[in-house]
């Protein structure tokens, strides 16, 4: 009995020395408030933590985030929109933070703080106003042009992003939900432009070039989903290539690519072939390589965009 009554008091002592705050394991509501608690080997790291919980908070309220995907058949597009909640706490705008609490008990720290809800409405609003302005001219055309179509292609993350926290409060702020509306409309012009949109590769003052590159450069394109007509009205595409031999059976191709009159997009692309064969092969090979790294980097255009280099090397 005595040792039944000494276990006791011993877990009764005990236990107390390693309990959380109550306010820790059991966080506070306040209306108008998001809470959020952490916990690390120090104060900073607890309120790290908390951070990391207000946003996760936020990121619950993501409804509806925007991706799109083209579809193509014949001259005509349709636009998927994706739904998703994928959003890192790097996303999450933040106005300032009120600490309530912050205390280290038995070498773990704890912190509690609280942001305004109207705050963090109103830092997205602001956020999300700064970020469409530029894309106000997009928004009242009824149809856009290549130049329109590479300014939403340049800014896709931007717009990602801006999808993302206008879904993040677009239950309680009817801005934010016109924002995000305002995105798969852009969206939807970007998508009806790749299904209207045509292009015509000119021939270069070089048969060879014409014969084994040509389609190599069509074919890329394509890869983007875009159509290939022999038609005046279609956006001409100029290439210029040099090829030099290395040997008998390596050819080294420099070739610069011009799209729009005059060119909205310029690039010099270097790449080579190999074959066991003639010289030709080793060309057709290069052709080959040319082709296969647009197809598997999503397209000539949105390469040739994304890249911020002069020149893009295709390496084996």
């Amino acid at each position: 009995m005595k040792h039944y009554l000494l276990l006791i008091v011993l877990t009764f002592i005990y236990k107390p020395a390693f309990a959380a705050p109550d306010w820790a394991e059991n966080p506070p509501s306040q209306e108008g408030y998001i809470i959020g608690v952490g916990l690390g080997e120090d104060i900073t790291k607890a309120k790290q933590g908390a951070i990391s919980s207000i946003a996760r908070t936020l990121n619950s309220n993501v409804t509806s985030s925007v991706s799109s995907r083209a579809m193509t058949s014949g001259t005509e597009g349709a636009h998927t929109t994706l739904s998703t909640n994928a959003i890192s706490s790097e996303d999450v705008l933040l106005p300032h933070i009120t600490w309530v609490e912050m205390v280290t008990q038995e070498g773990v720290s704890y912190a509690i703080g609280k942001v305004s809800k109207s705050e963090v409405i109103a830092l997205y609003e602001d956020n999300l106003n700064i970020a469409l302005k530029p894309f106000g001219h997009i928004l009242s055309k009824q149809k856009i042009d290549l130049n329109d179509y590479l300014f939403l292609l340049a800014n896709k993350s931007k717009l990602d992003l801006s999808a993302k926290r206008a879904s993040s409060v677009a239950s309680s702020s009817t801005k934010a939900s016109n924002y995000h509306r305002d995105i798969e409309v852009l969206l939807t012009k970007q998508n009806a432009f790749i299904g209207s949109a045509c292009f015509n590769v000119k021939k270069s003052n070089d048969r060879m070039a014409d014969k084994i590159y040509l389609p190599s450069i069509e074919s890329a394109i394509q890869s983007s989903q875009f159509v290939l007509k022999d038609d005046k009205d279609c956006t001409p595409v100029r290439f210029r290539s040099k090829t030099e031999r290395t040997g008998k059976t390596v050819a080294n191709v420099v070739m610069q690519i011009d799209i729009g009159q005059p060119a909205l997009v310029s690039k010099v692309i270097k790449f080579k072939g190999q074959s066991s064969g003639s010289y030709k092969s080793a060309m057709m090979d290069a052709a080959n390589n040319f082709s296969n790294y647009f197809i598997d980097n999503t397209g000539l255009l949105n390469s040739l965009l994304n890249e911020s280099a002069n020149t893009i090397e295709i390496t084996l």
